[in-house]
C-alpha cells in the first residue's frame, strides 16, 4: 500500500547492487541495502529483494575472502536470522587469526527449534558461497547439568527419600543430598540442583539438593506456578512496579478523537478480563468501514520506566488452566487498559475502509478516547449474528459485525492464508475447583471474525510502519522446510490426493491438498505432514512476509495488554505518525535484542502452557486405568507411538514395549512404527484399540498398550481451524 501522491523511485538495475556490495565491507543485509537505494512500499522492497538475491548470486558479485578452517564437527551458537531468512551462527570457541567466521545452519524442519543463543553441534561444510553447519544435535535450552530440575518426592518400602525428574520419558532418579526442608513427603513437588555423579558421566549414584518446594505434584496448579520457579519466569510483580501502576489518572479527551459516542464493543471469552481490543462496523460507499480500538498501554507505560522494564522482561502474558500470570499489574491489564463498557478509555485505533470485495482500500490510525458500549462473550455475538431478531439491544451492531466480516471473508478466500485443524485443549473445572473434564475449544463464527478483523489491523500496522520508513518488529513466518514439503509431496501422490510433482508452494496449494482428501486417515497424514514441515513464527526487525497468513507485511498490534511487540509496536506508530507523547522509534541493533528477548519468553510461556495441560490430562487419566479405548495415532518416534483419544479427551504415549510382540522399528519417513517379523505397520492415522496402562500426573506422562490391529475407523471431532498468528 502506498500513500497517496507518494512518488515512486525506479528501483536500481542489479549492476548497481553488486557495484554497491563490492564497495561494501562485509555482506550488508538486503534490508541495508533497501534503504541506502532509498526503496520504499510492501510491493517495491518484495522486488528489491529479488534484485538482491540475483546481484549476490551473479557472477559479478564480490568475492568474500577465505577464511580459516572450522573442524569437520564445531559446536556452534545461533547469533541471528538474516534478511534472507537464514539461520547464522559462530563457533563458541575460535582462536583464529581473522574474525570469526559465521556459517548458514542448514537445518531443515529443525530450524523452528534454533534461535538467538541456541547451542549445537554441527557437520561443518565450505562451499564457494561460505561455510554450511549440518546439525548433528541441538542442545536443550534451559536443561544444561547445571540447571534447576522439577522433581517429585518418592519414598521407598523403608521410608528413604529420593527424587524423580518431574517429566515424561526416560526415568532419572536422584538421591538426595544436604539438609532436606521440613515436613518434606511422598508427592511433594520441589525445585532441585543436580549434583555431579560421583560414579563419573555413566555413574548411577545421582545426587540432587532441594532448592524450594512447591506442593504437592498431583495438583496442576502448583506445576504451573514450579514450572515458572523452574524457567526463572516472574510472577510476582516487584513493589516498584505495582508503586508506578498505583494512582494513575483516568484518561481525559485532551488531543484525542473523540470516540465516545461510537458503539464500539468488545467480543471475548466467557472468562476474559482484560479487554484490550473493540470492534465496529457500518457499511460506506459500498463497501465496509470497520474500527478497531486498541487499548493505549503507550500512554501508560513509558520506555525505561519501571512497568516497561518488566514488561520486557516477561515478554507477554502467560494463561494456565487455572490463572493468567500477566505481562502488567493488574491495575493496568484488568483496570485502566482494559476497555470495560461504559468507561473511558484511551486507545489507539485505525479506522479502516474495505470495498465490496473485501480489500482493504485505506487505514488510518489516530488516538482516542473511547467508551465501550457493550462487553459481549464470544457465545453471545454469534448467537446475535446468526439470528436477524435477537431481542438484545446489540443485536443490530453484531450483525453489522458479521455482514462486514462477510465481505472480509471475499478478500481472505482470494488471499487463501493458511487453514490447519490444530487441537486447543481446555480445561474444565468443578465448584470445588478441581478439574473434571478436558474438552476442544470451539470455533464460531465469532472468533473467526475477530481473527480477521485483527488479522487486517496487524497487516495495516505494518504497512504504516514501512510507508513511513520507521523501523520496528514484525511477525514474520518463514516458508516451509523444502524437505518435508517434499515428503508430503511424496505422500500426496502416494494416496492419490495430488499429481506426482505438484506445485504445494503456496497456502491455497496446501488448503486445497487437504480439501481433497476425504478419507480420515489419509487426511490425518497429510494434516501432520503440512504442520511438521511449517515453521514457527517469530518477531524479527526486517519484515519479511508471512507464509501461513499470505501476507507480505504483518505486525502484532492488537493486544499490548499481553504481547511487549504490540507495545512497541504502539511507540513506533505514535513516533512515525506523530501522535502524540509516548512514542520511541528504537535503532535496529536494539529491535533486534527485544526481538530475540520476546521470542524466547514466548517459546517459555508456549511450554509452560502446554506442559501444565498435559498434567491436568494425566490427573484425569487416572481416573481410566485399565479401561480401553479407541483413539488414534498422531505421532510417532522411534521408542513408540502417540495416541489421541476422542472421549475421554485424552492423548498418551505406546512405548514400542507394549505393541504387539514384535521387533519394532520407526519407518525411514518418520510416519509409522514397522514390525520386522510380522511386517504390519502402525501409521499416523491409523484407529486403534489402547488400554490406558498408568498415568502420572507428576511427571504428565500416560502410558499406553496397543491391541491387535489396527484400521482407518471414522473420524473424530474436527478441531477448530486456525491460521498461524
Amino acid at each position: 500500500m502506498r500513500k497517496a501522491g507518494a512518488a515512486t523511485r525506479p528501483l536500481p538495475a542489479v549492476a548497481d547492487i553488486r557495484a554497491w556490495l563490492a564497495a561494501a565491507d562485509d555482506r550488508p543485509k538486503a534490508s541495508a541495502a533497501a534503504r541506502a537505494f532509498g526503496v520504499r512500499g510492501v510491493e517495491d522492497r518484495r522486488a528489491f529483494k529479488l534484485l538482491f538475491k540475483q546481484a549476490l548470486s551473479g557472477d559479478a558479485a564480490p568475492e568474500r575472502p577465505r577464511r580459516e578452517g572450522l573442524p569437520p564437527v564445531t559446536l556452534f551458537r545461533v547469533v541471528r536470522t538474516d534478511s534472507d531468512g537464514q539461520i547464522r551462527a559462530v563457533p563458541e570457541r575460535w582462536d583464529g587469526a581473522e574474525p570469526t567466521p559465521e556459517a548458514i545452519v542448514v537445518a531443515g524442519g529443525a530450524s523452528s527449534r534454533l534461535n538467538t543463543g541456541t547451542r549445537l553441534i554441527a557437520r561443518v561444510e565450505e562451499t564457494g558461497e561460505g561455510w554450511l553447519a549440518r546439525p548433528i544435535r541441538i542442545i536443550p535450552e534451559g536443561r544444561g547439568r547445571d540447571e534447576p530440575e522439577l522433581c517429585v518426592v518418592e519414598a521407598d518400602g523403608r521410608g528413604r527419600l529420593s527424587l524423580k525428574a518431574a517429566r515424561p520419558g526416560r526415568e532419572l532418579v536422584w538421591s538426595i543430598t544436604g539438609e532436606p526442608p521440613a515436613g518434606l513427603a511422598e508427592g511433594d513437588l520441589v525445585l532441585a540442583q543436580p549434583a555431579p555423579s560421583r560414579g563419573g558421566p555413566r555413574g548411577r549414584d545421582f545426587r540432587a539438593r532441594i532448592v524450594s518446594t512447591h506442593g504437592r505434584a498431583d495438583d496442576p496448579a502448583a506445576f504451573g506456578l514450579a514450572m515458572m520457579a523452574a524457567l526463572d519466569a516472574p510472577v510476582a510483580f516487584p513493589e516498584d512496579v505495582l508503586e508506578a501502576a498505583r494512582g494513575l489518572p483516568e484518561p481525559t479527551l485532551e488531543k484525542r478523537r473523540d470516540l465516545r459516542a461510537l458503539p464500539l464493543v468488545t467480543i471475548d471469552g466467557a472468562d476474559a478480563r482484560d479487554f484490550d481490543d473493540a470492534v465496529f462496523a457500518e457499511p460506506a460507499g459500498g463497501g465496509w468501514r470497520v474500527v478497531v480500538a486498541i487499548a493505549d498501554v503507550a500512554h501508560y507505560v513509558r520506555p525505561g520506566s519501571p512497568l516497561d522494564r518488566e514488561a520486557r522482561l516477561r515478554g507477554n502474558s502467560t494463561y494456565l488452566p487455572d490463572r493468567a500470570i500477566p505481562m502488567l499489574p493488574e491495575a493496568l491489564s484488568n483496570g485502566l487498559c482494559s476497555l470495560r463498557p461504559d468507561e473511558d478509555r484511551a486507545c489507539l485505533f485505525v479506522d479502516m475502509r474495505f470495498d465490496k470485495a473485501g480489500r482493504r482500500a485505506s487505514a488510518r490510525f489516530g488516538r482516542g478516547l473511547m467508551r465501550s458500549r457493550h462487553r459481549l462473550t464470544y457465545e453471545q455475538a454469534a448467537a446475535a449474528g446468526a439470528d436477524p431478531a435477537h431481542p438484545e439491544d446489540f443485536a443490530p451492531l453484531a450483525h453489522k459485525l458479521f455482514a462486514a466480516y462477510a465481505c472480509l471473508s471475499a478478500g481472505r478466500a482470494k488471499r487463501s492464508p493458511l487453514e490447519l485443524e490444530l487441537p486447543e485443549r481446555t480445561v474444565a473445572f468443578g465448584p470445588d475447583g478441581r478439574p473434571t473434564a478436558m474438552g476442544l475449544r470451539p470455533s464460531l463464527p465469532s472468533h473467526r471474525l475477530i481473527e480477521e478483523f485483527m488479522v487486517q489491523a496487524n497487516a495495516a500496522a505494518a504497512e504504516a510502519l514501512l510507508e513511513a520508513e520507521a523501523s520496528g518488529l514484525f511477525r514474520v513466518h518463514d516458508r516451509p522446510d523444502p524437505e518435508r514439503m517434499g515428503l508430503l509431496a511424496e505422500m500426496a501422490a502416494k494416496l492419490g490426493a495430488a499429481a506426482p510433482g505438484a506445485r504445494l508452494d503456496r497456502p491455497r496449494d496446501l488448503n486445497a491438498l487437504l480439501d481433497r482428501v476425504d478419507d480420515p486417515t489419509s487426511r490425518a497424514i497429510l494434516s501432520e505432514l503440512v504442520l511438521r514441515a511449517q515453521a514457527r513464527a517469530r518477531y524479527a526487525a526486517d519484515c519479511d512476509p508471512h507464509f501461513g497468513l499470505a501476507l507480505e507485511a504483518y505486525s502484532h498490534f492488537t493486544s499490548p495488554i499481553r504481547r511487549y511487540a504490540d507495545l512497541v509496536a504502539h511507540r513506533a506508530l505514535i513516533a512515525a505518525l506523530d501522535l502524540g507523547p509516548g512514542g520511541a522509534i528504537e535503532d535496529v541493533e536494539t529491535l533486534e535484542a527485544t526481538a530475540d528477548a520476546i521470542n524466547r519468553t514466548e517459546r517459555r510461556s508456549a511450554s509452560i502452557e502446554r506442559t501444565v495441560v498435559d498434567r491436568y490430562a494425566a490427573l484425569l487419566a487416572e481416573a481410566h486405568v485399565g479401561a480401553t479405548y479407541e483413539g488414534r495415532i498422531v505421532g510417532a518416534n522411534r521408542a513408540g507411538l502417540f495416541v489421541r483419544f476422542h472421549d475421554p479427551m485424552l492423548e498418551g504415549f505406546a512405548p514400542a514395549a507394549l505393541l504387539p510382540a514384535d521387533h519394532w522399528r520407526l519407518s525411514r519417513d518418520g510416519l509409522a512404527m514397522e514390525g520386522r517379523s510380522s511386517r504390519k505397520a502402525y501409521r499416523l492415522g491409523d484407529v486403534v484399540q489402547a488400554r490406558i496402562r498408568d498415568a502420572d500426573a507428576g511427571t504428565g506422562g500416560v502410558t499406553l498398550e496397543i491391541h491387535g490391529g489396527q484400521r482407518g475407523g471414522k473420524q473424530p471431532a474436527r478441531y477448530s481451524r486456525r491460521r498461524p498468528r
